[in-house]
């Protein structure tokens, strides 16, 4: 692409999300609000940022283009820490019997097998399927995206996934991608059993998925698909190959996921709905990230649901995302997520904020979902009065403007 020309963005007021407080009771105050900011760019990097006049000084000397958006806050691009795009077809049908509370008809093996029919011809996949999704993220904000692997379920069609998302990553209309290995996602139809088929990740796909772009490994642990004593093994093999770790965790009902993750040290505890105060008590001292998915919890009507403020109060870290997929969660709107994390959780407009920038990033450990000199250009203004309307104001496209690397998107 063209090398970019200098940006100025001025507009109503700017939140850095460059904080060390706990994300417990943190106001936009706190998370380095400033009235009538502007945020100047040079090279897809963030060269001053601020109080206006003062940024207007450094950009005084550039011939640079000038947006001014004095109706729009601007806020760190989102960062999506969960998420599944790489599926053909959909499950509507699922959500119809949900509807008339009956059995749903397809099921995860129809996404899978949909998918690997389409990964026989992966440029239209990708094309057709895939990047559309992607782009739909970034027009809402999320200029970081997690995205999992899990719908192949074969070596073949998970290094597959794997390599489409390498060569996506140099795409600026994307998302930035950090690519998760999910091979532990469900038993595929060829393997009768769980242990046989973890046997098969851990020998014939583990040692290859750093390779093919995979930084992080997760599973799905939970009753009916891997059991916590299959995942610790998974992951162990995963870490031994140079992954990092994370897990889905007790979505859906209680297996002693929790327990067995942090043990381990991973990163991030996906859903945990169904964590024990045990659980919970341990998470807020760790440096794990409790990322939870709110929409999904929504759409499956459960009964129980993570335990954040206790976390937050216990002094840890929350996340929310999307879990964007065909089955239980097709949201691609992380804004939309965050007033349903308000809402299921009592958060305010600043923790529902620093949940989907500054903690989803450190769940990834990354180092995005901030703005600050020097960092990457990956800002979002967002069409609202005052701060404490984000996770009020939904339904729609919050994001008047979407810059990814210093490139306006929007």
């Amino acid at each position: 692409m063209a090398a970019l020309a200098p940006l100025l963005v001025r507009a109503r007021a700017l939140i850095t999300c460059d904080s060390d407080l706990p994300q417990q009771g943190i106001s936009f105050e706190d998370l380095g609000i400033v009235e009538r900011g502007a945020i100047f760019v040079r090279d897809g990097r963030i060269a001053a940022l601020g109080e206006r006049a003062s940024v207007e000084r450094v950009a005084a000397a550039e011939d640079c283009e000038l947006l001014d958006l004095p109706d729009a806050v601007l806020v760190p691009g989102f960062v999506d820490a969960h998420t599944h795009p790489l599926f053909s077809g959909n499950r509507e049908p699922d959500f119809q019997a949900r509807l008339r509370h009956e059995p749903a008809p397809l099921g995860m093996l129809h996404t899978v097998e949909r998918t690997r029919e389409a990964l026989l011809t992966p440029g239209p996949f990708w094309s057709g399927d895939v990047a559309p999704r992607l782009r739909a993220m970034l027009a809402h904000g999320t200029t970081t995206a997690e995205v999992k692997t899990g719908y192949a379920l074969h070596r073949p069609g998970e290094l597959e996934l794997l390599d489409l998302l390498d060569r996506a990553q140099s795409d600026e209309t994307l998302p930035r991608i950090v690519p998760t290995f999910l091979g532990a996602h469900a038993l595929p139809p060829e393997f009768p059993d769980a242990e046989g088929f973890v046997d098969y990740l851990i020998d014939q796909c583990l040692p290859f998925a750093r390779v093919h772009g995979a930084r992080y490994a997760d599973a799905f642990c939970e009753p009916g698909f891997f059991s916590a004593a299959q995942t610790q093994r998974y992951l162990e093999a995963a870490r031994r190959a140079g992954l990092r770790l994370r897990v889905h965790c007790d979505e859906m009902a209680h297996g002693g996921a929790a327990t067995m993750a942090l043990a381990l040290g991973v990163d991030a505890i996906d859903h945990g709905n169904y964590i024990t105060d045990g659980d919970a008590q341990q998470l807020s001292s760790s440096e794990s990230v409790l990322v939870a998915c709110p929409a999904t919890i929504d759409y499956l009507g459960l009964a129980r649901h993570a335990p954040v403020r206790a976390v937050l109060e216990g002094g840890g870290r929350v996340a929310f995302a999307s879990d964007f997929n065909p089955g239980t969660s097709p949201c691609l709107n992380l804004a939309h997520v965050a007033y349903l994390g308000r809402k299921i959780f009592g958060l305010s407009a600043a923790e529902s904020l620093d949940a989907i920038t500054r903690q989803a990033a450190r769940s990834l450990h990354i180092e995005r979902g901030i703005l600050r000199v020097g960092g990457d250009a990956d800002f979002v203004a967002l069409g609202i009065d005052e701060p404490d309307e984000f996770g009020w104001l939904h339904g729609g496209n919050l994001a008047a403007l979407v810059v990814r690397a210093g490139r306006v998107l929007k």
